[in-house]
């Protein structure tokens, strides 16, 4: 059976060794699949089969000779077994395949990989192998030059899996910070926009559009520009109190509120109070109707802006406001349909929170 298995590894070894014996034709889309589906059939081949050959080895104590301890012995061989593999597969693609722009990975895997490291380098493991499968030829042999073979191969492709790992994590280090830098530019490309919309905003347009750039987390340059543009409108508080009291526009006003203070705050007391109610009988509707229910489903109707719009607004007037903070929670435990019931939307903990923040008022 050992037998098999050393003969099965040879085969693939060889198969692996030919395949890459000469430049193999990428034209077209077939010849580079072609090419790609024998490497990960031989690759496989030789990883699998030279598994079960080392295990069976290790059982039957062919590497008696690797290591006195048995725990030594075993880490020492699958050690020597893992490098090997990753060594002969890599060099296989690096000697036709090399994209190292960045210079992530080290130059003497390609090197390697050109001058076969393929073939030689796992040679040597499979004379390990050869040596340890007969007992007759390892005794007639000095044991530091069956050790020197094992070991020869252990280092030079310990050296070669240890420069994978080197260039896999420069090359993982690089990616991100090219995804952070793009992520950047489009973050800085997109707040330039915003800047230049405001920057574009008449006096005769609405303040609709300027109301979202207005609260407290957005960029404090966006935010200040948004609010010179609000209040550069002389009647910038009617115009405020006309869309709180309109359903269709009324939850943009909260992003005003959340933050910024006005004049003449007891004027939006009650409007800001059937707003809330709209938003109630709107989050219960939409519960209802809904075929697509997520938890973040309701994180954009504004409600943490709205419920630190009252901290903000009304600090000393959270009992007033307690009612139609309870009817939004109630709004938000609607039973959904049936295929949602599991869904549980991540605003409902910030409006238990500040129910749970100014109970103690509310019961006063």
């Amino acid at each position: 059976m050992v037998y098999l298995l050393f003969c099965l590894t040879s085969l693939c070894y060889i198969g692996l060794a030919i395949l890459t014996a000469s430049k193999p034709s990428f034209g077209g889309e077939s010849g580079g699949m072609g090419y790609g589906l024998a490497l990960a059939f031989w690759g496989f081949g030789l990883g699998v089969s030279s598994l079960v050959l080392t295990i069976t080895l290790l059982a039957k104590g062919n590497f008696h000779w690797v290591a006195s301890s048995p725990e030594a012995r075993t880490g020492l061989t699958l050690l020597a077994w893992l490098c090997m593999v990753l060594t002969a597969f890599f060099c296989a693609v690096f000697k036709w395949e090399w994209h190292n722009d960045g210079g992530a990975y080290p130059e003497f895997l390609r090197w390697l990989a050109v001058n076969h490291g393929q073939i030689w380098i796992p040679l040597l493991w499979l004379g390990a192998c050869f040596f340890a499968l007969n007992n007759q030829l390892t005794l007639s042999l000095p044991l530091n030059t069956i050790k020197g073979v094992f070991y020869g191969g252990l280092l030079l492709s310990g050296v070669y899996s240890v420069g994978l790992v080197v260039g896999y994590l420069s090359d993982s280090a690089q990616t991100a910070s090219r995804r952070m830098d793009e992520e950047q530019q489009r973050d800085d490309v997109w707040h330039q926009k915003v800047l230049d919309d405001i920057a574009a905003h008449k006096p005769t347009d609405s303040i609709y559009g300027l109301l979202s750039q207005t609260t407290q987390v957005r960029p404090a340059d966006t935010r200040a520009a948004a609010l010179a543009k609000v209040k550069s409108h002389p009647t910038w508080e009617a115009d405020l109190l006309a869309l709180l009291n309109n359903k269709q526009s009324y939850r943009e006003v909260y992003y005003f509120l959340d933050g910024n203070a006005v004049e003449h705050s007891q004027q939006f007391e009650a409007p800001l109070k059937q707003s809330m109610v709209w938003l109630a009988e709107t989050i219960k509707a939409d519960i209802a109707d809904s075929n697509n229910l997520q938890h973040w489903s309701f994180d954009m109707y504004g409600i943490d802006n709205l419920l630190r719009a009252i901290d903000v607004q009304y600090p000393d007037k959270s009992r007033d406001f307690y009612p139609n903070v309870v009817q939004l929670k109630q709004a938000l435990d609607t039973t959904p349909p049936e295929r949602f019931k599991d869904v549980r939307f991540t605003i409902t903990g910030e409006v238990d929170r500040w129910l749970k923040q100014h109970k103690s008022n509310a019961l006063q």
